[in-house]
């Protein structure tokens, strides 16, 4: 009945899913197949070919409209260059993005490649040394006219991780590309300081030995009216280059990456605060210069920012972060690592503007941040998407039950070492009850007996926490448990060592969820034959030091999880060699799998499993069959 339906009407349907599900369902039936070869749905699909050409499927993708091929760590063979020519060919009326990531070609299949790409908008040269090697690239003018009219569409340039980069490489690449609008020289070695390379007085000159900022600047001058993005992160541009670069006239730009540019402060942030009042998205992540001065200065002149991140910014405090109100636009910000930000802060930053667009929040390793802040944040802003609270180790049952009751559209849940989260508040049980202390009782003196009470023992006071557990589950008293969060799909619940299978097989029930994350937790295989029946679409899961967990789990993980690619069984010491064979049966696509340090999985079964499964691309095998060396 799947293929009677009229081709259009498939392509239509499958326009709403993602990529898995798409692929997933162009297995039905070839109608099905044919409808999801539409180029309206190749857009978002990314071609990889991975080390060895020889397998490289050519007659597979000769009917393809791809947009997005990528070549990574490819030799110079003349096998290789006949795939590539050939790959690049078929695809060039779709092709938009083609990436040559740790590629090791010369410069002439370099040329050849990119003059059959007619329609190219993006390409990405990271780590891709050996062209730039000999400083011959492009020499020849005829290479340069050629490409200079095959690559007029190219908006996108990427020389991250470059290392001979230098002036006339630079020029000649910018060259070809001279409509580029994003630019991203990541730990491309930019020299800031010229003087050992060019003297002062012929400082015009450029380079043939390195790249340096002078000459980068002419092309940002030439460049002004059309960019938009510049990553220079990685690189040790200083406080100087960064106000010499925001003044540069006629600039407007809207995406600027610095991170880990350790060399920037506060002097420098305030000056690109002043002149580039268009940036919408400004990372200065691992800048540890930058403290409050800076986070002021943006808060209160980039008010057009849509992202901001300022992970381990370590001398912010909660006085700058109380002026992010200011921000009306902000849908994104990461606060990750921030030591000296409180409660108070956030929810002066984030809570008090309710008009705040915010859709993605990240406060991993807050270590001060508290449950009254959630429940605010979640009450102001029931529309996000995205929230990390990996390592906030206050957080208590009710911050999951503020989550639980108004993030219905969250997809990403990150609640890692939370240690303080139960049983309880996954199943949606509001109040916090200690499980592991016994309540303090004692005498009462309004009460007729004079007998002072027994102290409850720790057993007692378990059995009634078990005892309340179990009546939750059995009356379903409760509205707010984590299932009902059923947009979920990446899910990290690692070390909360306070869930066990009473309250995880009740709530791991995911229709779309694709990463989950137990490890360190006491689970047993109960919670994994849950698991296992109730999300069918998980593609990647970590079960890594769950001691107690056996090789049923593991059958039942290969047999019901279709589409799983990356498991994680590291430190489950009572699996064995049937776990490898039950993965080797039905695990077909499996391409990364970690058994480091299980001692009763023998090398022999891994090597059985290498040899026989195409789709496996790693294996983590330390110190596994018992191995101490």
């Amino acid at each position: 009945m799947a293929g009677s339906l009229p081709q259009e009407v498939v392509t239509h349907i499958l326009r709403f899913l993602n990529v898995s599900d798409r692929k997933e369902a162009a297995l039905v039936c070839k109608t099905w197949y044919e409808a999801s070869l539409d180029p309206i749905l190749q857009k978002d699909v990314m071609l990889h070919f991975n080390g060895d050409t020889q397998y490289v499927p050519l007659s597979s993708i000769s009917h393809r409209r791809l947009s997005h091929l990528t070549l990574s760590q490819l030799d110079n063979s003349m096998n290789t260059k006949h795939v590539l020519l050939r790959s690049c060919k078929q695809l060039s009326d779709s092709l938009r993005s083609l990436s040559f990531k740790s590629c090791n070609i010369t410069e002439s299949t370099f040329v050849e490649i990119l003059s059959s790409c007619i329609n190219l908008t993006s390409i990405d040269l990271t780590n891709c040394n050996s062209i730039f090697l000999s400083g011959r690239l492009l020499e020849r003018n005829t290479d340069l006219q050629l490409l200079r009219d095959t690559l007029k569409n190219v908006k996108e340039l990427n020389l991250s991780s470059i290392r001979q980069l230098s002036d006339v490489t630079f020029n000649r690449i910018v060259t070809i590309c001279h409509n580029v609008e994003k630019i991203w020289l990541v730990g491309s070695h930019i020299v800031f300081s010229s003087d050992h390379y060019i003297p002062r007085a012929k400082s015009k000159l450029v380079s043939s030995a390195v790249l340096t900022f002078e000459n980068f600047i002419d092309f940002v001058g030439l460049q002004a009216s059309t960019l938009t993005t510049i990553d220079l992160s990685r690189n040790q541009i200083n406080d100087y280059a960064l106000e010499t670069l925001a003044n540069v006239p006629n600039l407007h730009l809207q995406e600027l990456r610095l991170v880990a540019c350790k060399e920037i402060e506060d002097k420098g942030i305030v000056a690109l605060s002043h002149k580039q009042k268009s940036l919408k998205i400004l990372d200065i992540r691992d800048c540890h210069g930058v403290a409050d001065p800076g986070i002021g200065a943006i808060a209160a002149n980039l008010t057009q920012l849509q992202s901001l991140a300022l992970n381990r910014c370590r001398n912010v405090t909660a006085h700058s972060v109380r002026k992010l109100s200011y921000l009306s636009q902000l849908q994104t910000i990461e606060m990750s690592d921030l030591y000296q930000v409180t409660s108070i802060g956030i929810e002066a930053g984030l809570c008090a503007n309710a008009s705040m667009p915010l859709t993605h929040v990240n406060l991993s390793c807050c270590s001060l941040i508290m449950d009254e802040l959630l429940e605010k944040l979640c009450s102001t802003h029931p529309y996000l998407v995205h929230l990390d609270l990996g390592s906030c180790t206050s957080l208590t049952n009710q911050s999951i039950f503020e989550i639980t009751k108004n993030l219905k559209n969250i997809q990403f849940l990150r609640l890692a070492w939370c240690k303080k989260i139960t049983d309880l508040g996954v199943l949606g049980f509001e109040l916090n009850i200690d499980e592991q202390k016994p309540l303090e009782e004692g005498c009462n003196k309004n009460y007729e007996s004079t007998t002072i009470f027994r102290k409850p023992t720790l057993k007692e006071e378990k059995m009634k926490v078990q005892k309340l557990k179990e009546e939750i589950i059995e009356k379903e008293l409760l509205r707010y448990k984590l299932s009902n969060l059923s947009k979920l799909r990446d899910l990290d619940l690692s070390v909360c060592l306070g869930l066990t299978d009473i309250g995880l097989v009740q709530v791991l029930k995911f229709q779309e969820l694709r990463y989950l994350n137990l490890d360190m937790i006491p689970i047993t295989d109960t919670t994994v034959l849950a698991l296992s029946a109730a999300n069918p679409s998980l593609e990647h899961l970590v079960l890594s030091k769950c001691a107690s967990i056996t090789d049923d789990a593991v059958e039942a993980i290969a047999r019901r999880l279709p589409r799983l690619n990356n498991l994680n069984l590291s430190s489950c010491d009572n699996l064995t060699d049937k776990s490898i064979r039950f993965l080797q049966m039905f695990s077909k696509r499996l391409r990364t799998l970690d058994v480091s340090f299980c001692r009763n999985i023998s090398p022999e079964a891994i090597d059985d499993l290498e040899r026989s499964c195409k789709s496996i691309q790693s294996v983590n095998r330390r110190l596994t069959g018992g191995k101490t060396y």
